[in-house]
């Protein structure tokens, strides 16, 4: 398939005027870009309205550290340049492993107001916008905790965003839309559906999976203009199967069976893979001879900016900055940004 077509058949289309609900464009910046050599001058700034921080890492007496000290200076530059382009910084707090730091601070109302306390001031010192309560594996044991934990938050950061990360394809008896509402808004991650685990081949992240999770939230009485989609940046492949539903022999290429989307999009200028749209799933799927490649490309991602758009949720997002193509053409950030914020100038800048 000719990628070249389908950018233009797809996203270079007429942008419609966006739901006024659905103007936020998030991009996440990890602290492992550093290793990417992404840095903080390499981020399009006008293609996003917000930039996720992750992360810094809460201890059970309350108390915040970076993730990774190395990127303290990344984080300052970050701060900075984001203040320059009205982007508004978020720091992610929380994330993979941080469950039991923040299940026993939700536990103690002591330390709930201290942690509280150290986020806000965080925020102060560092000129962040806001903070993204990042709590993994929620359990329903853990929703009282969560609740006192969302209270003090927002009790202590007056005009600063409280953001929410919510999981409900794993965590959905753990959320209670009164809770979720008093964030500003709420990304919602969906994680990978297609893993090592899997003996048939199915989309990794797709439309189809995506409004499952946002329609789990909205039952549970969150606002929908508060509901804001994540998306992945990356593909994953698999070797053997030559479409969904094929069994597969193990993990394809990539960095273990993951490539970023400028990763793909630089295999795909080969005649080697036959790229099609999955209407059912609303996802991509790129088949050669020896492997598959499960993502969502630009068809599915401005599906997914379509459904933002109509049904007034709050935006999307994109995880990571670091991996999308900076080609406009075939750049994800500009798909989602033609539907929601079509008045951007999203053409390259002469040098």
């Amino acid at each position: 398939m000719n990628l070249k077509l389908i950018a233009f058949s797809f996203a270079l289309g007429l942008a419609t005027v966006a739901n006024a609900a659905a103007d936020k464009v998030i991009g996440y910046f990890p602290y492992w870009s550093q290793y990417a050599q992404f840095a903080p001058k390499d981020i399009r700034f006008n293609m996003v309205t917000h930039i996720h921080y992750v992360s810094v890492s809460p201890s059970s007496d309350g108390s915040l550290a970076f993730a990774d000290e190395n990127d303290i200076e990344n984080f300052k530059e970050l701060s900075k340049l984001a203040a320059e382009n009205n982007v508004k910084l978020i720091v992610s707090v929380g994330g993979i492993e941080q469950e039991g730091a923040l299940a026993e601070i939700a536990a103690s109302e002591d330390v709930r107001g201290t942690f509280a306390s150290n986020v806000a001031s965080f925020l102060d010192e560092n000129g962040a916008a806001g903070v993204e309560l990042d709590w993994q594996n929620l359990t329903a044991e853990n929703a009282e905790g969560f609740a006192a934990l969302v209270s003090a938050l927002k009790d202590a950061l007056g005009d600063k965003t409280l953001s929410i990360a919510a999981y409900p394809l794993s965590s959905a008896d753990a959320y209670d839309g009164a809770v979720l509402n008093n964030a500003e808004y709420v990304t919602v991650l969906v994680p990978d559906q297609m893993t090592e685990e899997n003996s048939e081949l199915k989309a990794n992240q797709s439309v189809s999976v995506i409004e499952e999770a946002l329609n789990a939230l909205s039952a549970k009485g969150v606002d929908k203009n508060k509901l804001l989609p994540s998306i992945s940046l990356y593909g994953k492949s698999f070797m053997g199967a030559k479409g969904f539903g094929d069994a597969t022999t193990g993990i394809g290429s990539g960095n273990e069976g993951i490539l970023t989307y400028k990763e793909l999009m630089k295999k795909f200028e080969t005649p080697d893979y036959k790229v099609t749209f999955d209407e059912s799933s609303k996802s991509e799927i790129a088949v050669s001879e020896m492997e598959s490649i499960v993502f969502m490309g630009i068809p599915s991602v401005k599906a997914l900016a379509e459904l933002v758009k109509s049904e007034g949720y709050a935006g999307v997002a994109a995880y990571d900055l670091s991996q999308d193509h900076t080609e406009p053409i075939v750049s994800l950030l500009v798909t989602i940004g033609l539907e929601l914020r079509p008045d951007v100038d999203y053409k390259t800048k002469k040098k």
